[in-house]
């Protein structure tokens, strides 16, 4: 059992397509209006290579043999169509073994990549960049949210963290999504979370933002952040419940020109 983005137990296919995905984004940048014309010649180039796990090529370990590649030294003929494309294949041939071998280089410096040892009760920031945070733009979001606690270190690289309640997913994470929390004045235990207000005898938090909507599902819910809480806090609120911060609400939808399907709530 493996967890999601893990560099060296992603699964097989993801790892040969993250490999192919190396030089073939290199090779196609210089083929861009033809690329798919040399996918087979790629797919061959891999199939046809030593792999450092197998000590095999996927070919030998199939069939028993190489098949035989496209000759190095093409005779000359005299038909010119056939004599440039000829030609053309053995350049792009030689050219995709140069790039299989660069990808296979940057796995290989991948997985040897020194990771930071955490222990439990450890806090540590979780990159944000593999999550669905809600955010009306991705690129202005938060690119780590946190600090959360290490609940307990699964294996050298695989940690899993206490998340909040309103997050649903999965808990485990991999090393290299991890960095360590360092305490600061910015970051300290002077700025402690302020308690909910008690209203009629029930706990109500105040509303500092909006910062998120999904109106295509039912029922129809925006995210919101609290007044001195961090955004591991932020919550899904249907539109329904959002007495509290209607002018937030109007102002949010009049900003990004949201249209929602249901009513705007009234102050009760």
């Amino acid at each position: 059992m493996s967890t999601a983005f893990h560099p060296q137990t992603d699964g097989e296919t993801e790892q040969v397509n993250q490999e192919i995905e190396v030089y073939l984004r290199a090779f196609c940048s210089k083929e861009q209006t033809r690329w798919k014309e040399y996918l087979p010649l790629a797919e061959f180039a891999h199939n046809n290579r030593t792999h450092s796990v197998l000590k095999k090529s996927p070919f030998y370990m199939m069939m028993g043999y190489h098949p035989r590649p496209l000759p190095t030294i093409f005779e000359k003929t005299t038909i010119p169509s056939v004599e440039e494309r000829l030609e053309e294949l053995k350049r792009v041939r030689e050219e995709t073994v140069s790039l299989l071998e660069l990808a296979r280089q940057q796995m290989i410096r991948r997985e040897k990549q020194k990771l930071d040892m955490f222990k439990e009760g450890q806090k540590v920031w979780l990159e944000a960049k593999n999550l669905a945070t809600g955010y009306p733009s991705k690129k202005l979001a938060p690119k780590r949210e946190g600090p959360f606690k290490i609940l307990k270190a699964l294996g050298p690289v695989t940690y899993k963290l206490d998340l909040p309640h309103q997050w649903k997913i999965h808990p485990v994470f991999h090393a290299a999504l991890l960095s360590p929390f360092k305490q600061t004045e910015a970051h300290g235990l002077s700025f402690t979370e302020p308690p909910p207000d008690l209203i009629e005898g029930f706990e109500e938090y105040e509303v500092e933002a909006i910062v998120g909507h999904r109106l295509k599902k039912r029922p129809q819910e925006f995210l919101v952040s609290y007044t001195g809480y961090d955004s591991s806090h932020n919550r899904w609120i249907r539109m329904e419940g959002m007495t509290n911060c209607l002018d937030l609400l109007k102002g949010y939808i009049k900003k990004h020109r949201v249209k929602p399907k249901d009513p705007i709530p009234t102050e009760t």
